[in-house]
């Protein structure tokens, strides 16, 4: 059997260890080719990529082995150490022997390594060599396993299976193909186009479009010139970062422990926006081990599955969203009163007695003369500029919000009254993932879902490592970095990019970079094995059902859900031919995570699903 893997990052690498133990119950053989032009752990995760971005998840939570939280189709799977314990017992003598190019950066974060620090994404893809070195020692002798380092751009259907398409145009035949491509590139818009064709035209501006901050050619950007940053998520923290400490700049402690940078003179002044004009909620210092996952009062699987079988197995988004909140503001109101300083004007028990029964956790709260400050108050904690007049100081009204939002997340993701609160978030998404599975939803409620919730989901509870935060105050009041208001649009006219938001002010810089990655999408990828598979109806866009009216389609590709293999644009599964991760996202949901040890991670649940499939 010949077993094709397109991709060599993590999910791949989790299914080759499944596709291993599986390979020891047969005499059968077995060869398993893994195509990638990326080194073993894939493109984002590249141990020689600049060590100065950060991973978003803590030492402890990350893993590559699977565990016995899963359910397995063999007792052969293999157990190893996660991230924090390779790190701390396997890391420094690997990486000596191994000489790479980024030895000293990965030594000291070593030597500064704890289960509750973030670290580079290129010491993760240390790890996944390793595991990857690990593993096929392990593989027996009826299977052989090869890295061979270059893409795959077309895969067609063969009698005896499939063709694969190398980049330099080599034919090799598989009979099982399992794609794990991560996010695609996708063909500019027309705004982007616009800048793209004024930047090659006039030498005086640089124009860099979405792509990963690793890859993005920031050195072309002058010392001391303003630049345009769109974007306020993830991305930007890492542009953030290397247009500060990347230029030489430091961060230092004063004597009161407040974060201050030292400009090296190399930086450029950052002007940074997006339409919402907000960063995301700094993420809370961990308190909860590898395992520990909060426990819903309200938002639980038996709730939600009693609430669609008394409405014709149907749950509006309205009322998913409603009792998601709820759950989060009765964690926020068990946080607040946990503050033993306080003398509360009520008996904590009743209190608490109260807002399991309430309709109205809010309500219930004030009800209970709790003081105006600690009410969970969703419109203002999503968007606490929105009422600024243009008279205000954005950015020291910004300051305010960073420095709030840092005290709040340095309380803890189990204590803070908002970090601990929104945390849960976490912790309930395969709670959220059934609610999509079990088709509650209809199509225009899935669309709100994926408009209304996905975005609100992402500023509270996917944000970046507290010391993010914490140097971004930092370098806005070193006037190293000036955020906009909200509405940030561009344009380019008279040899420049001009920058305005929705409180009139205006900016100019020869330099605009998307601070972003691309957006994720089937109908409009550039990657070209995605774009000759969509071309020829082999992936085609899933969508959900409206009983009433047009079904919603999704720009994103179909597969089965139990199997993950391709369902084409006849509704046909292609047997032997897989697809699962960022591709599918809206079909499946939340598919950007890394394995997560001991939760039954849903990395693992689908490695051991394909792996089966494949076996049976």
């Amino acid at each position: 059997m010949e077993i094709a893997l397109v991709g060599a990052g993590p999910r791949n690498l989790v299914l080759l260890e499944s596709l291993i133990a599986n390979a020891k119950t047969t005499t059968q053989p077995i060869n398993v080719k893994i195509y990638d032009s990326a080194p073993i752990g894939g493109r984002v995760w590249q141990p020689n990529q600049n060590p100065i971005f950060l991973m978003n998840t803590v030492t402890q939570q990350l893993t590559l082995f699977t565990d016995d939280s899963v359910k397995h189709t063999t007792k052969n799977w293999l157990s190893g150490p996660n991230f924090y314990e390779w790190l701390i017992k396997y890391g420094r003598s690997y990486i000596l022997a191994k000489n790479y190019q980024n030895t000293t950066a990965f030594l000291d974060e070593i030597t500064q390594v704890s289960p509750n620090r973030f670290v580079s994404r290129a010491l993760f893809g240390v790890y996944a060599e390793w595991f990857f070195e690990k593993i096929v020692q392990t593989a027996p002798k009826n299977l052989t396993i090869e890295h061979i380092k270059t893409n795959v751009i077309d895969i067609i259907e063969t009698k005896a299976g499939f063709e694969l398409t190398l980049a330099n145009q080599t034919k090799v035949p598989a009979s099982q193909v399992i794609m794990a491509l991560g996010l695609v590139e996708q063909d500019l818009n027309p705004e982007e186009i616009n800048f793209s064709q004024a930047a090659k035209s006039n030498d005086d501006l640089l124009y860099l479009p979405p792509t990963f901050p690793a890859e993005a050619s920031l050195d072309q950007i002058p010392a001391k010139a303003d630049v345009i940053l769109r974007g306020l998520g993830l991305s930007f923290f890492d542009y953030m970062a290397k247009l500060s400490i990347g230029r030489k700049g430091r961060f230092v402690r004063a004597d009161n422990g407040k974060l201050v940078y030292i400009p090296s003179g190399f930086e450029p002044h950052i002007i940074a926006g997006s339409r919402s004009g907000m960063p995301m909620h700094a993420r809370g210092i961990n308190q909860k081990n590898d395992s520990n996952s909060y426990q819903p009062a309200f938002f639980t699987q038996e709730n939600l599955d009693e609430l669609a079988h008394t409405n014709a197995d149907h749950i509006s988004f309205n009322q998913f969203f409603a009792l998601l909140q709820k759950e989060i503001e009765f964690k926020h109101y068990q946080n607040v009163i946990a503050d033993l300083a306080v003398t509360w004007p009520f008996n904590v028990t009743s209190f608490i007695e109260a807002l399991t029964t309430s309709n109205d956790l809010n309500q219930t709260a004030r009800a209970f003369d709790l003081p105006e400050e600690y009410i969970l108050d969703w419109p203002n904690l999503l968007n606490p500029v929105a009422s600024l007049t243009k008279e205000i100081d954005y950015n020291a009204a910004m300051l305010r919000y960073l420095i709030w939002t840092l005290r709040d997340a340095s309380k803890g993701n189990v204590d803070a009254p908002y970090a601990g609160a929104f945390d849960i978030l976490r912790d309930v998404r395969s709670t959220i993932r059934h609610v999509i599975e079990a088709n509650y939803f209809t199509g225009d409620d899935y669309q709100q879902f994926l408009k209304v919730f996905n975005p609100w989901n992402s500023i509270i509870s996917v944000g970046p490592p507290l010391l993010r935060t914490e140097q971004m105050i930092a370098l806005i009041e070193a006037k190293v970095l000036t955020v906009t208001g909200p509405g940030l649009a561009v344009e380019v006219k008279d040899n420049a990019f001009i920058a305005h938001d929705n409180r009139g002010s205006y900016w100019t810089a020869k330099s605009l970079v998307e601070a972003r990655l691309f957006s994720n999408g089937l109908a409009k990828a550039s990657n070209p094995l995605v774009a000759s598979l969509r071309d020829r109806g082999i992936l085609s866009p899933a969508s959900f059902a409206n009983p009433n009216g047009q079904p919603f389609v999704l720009n994103t590709a179909l597969m089965d859900r139990s199997s993950k293999q391709v369902i084409n644009q006849d509704g046909e599964i292609i047997a032997g031919l897989y697809i699962w991760g960022v591709p599918t996202e809206g079909w499946d949901w939340f598919t950007t995570s890394a394995p997560r040890p001991n939760i039954n991670d849903q990395n693992f649940q689908d490695a051991e699903a394909i792996a089966y499939n494949i076996f049976k």
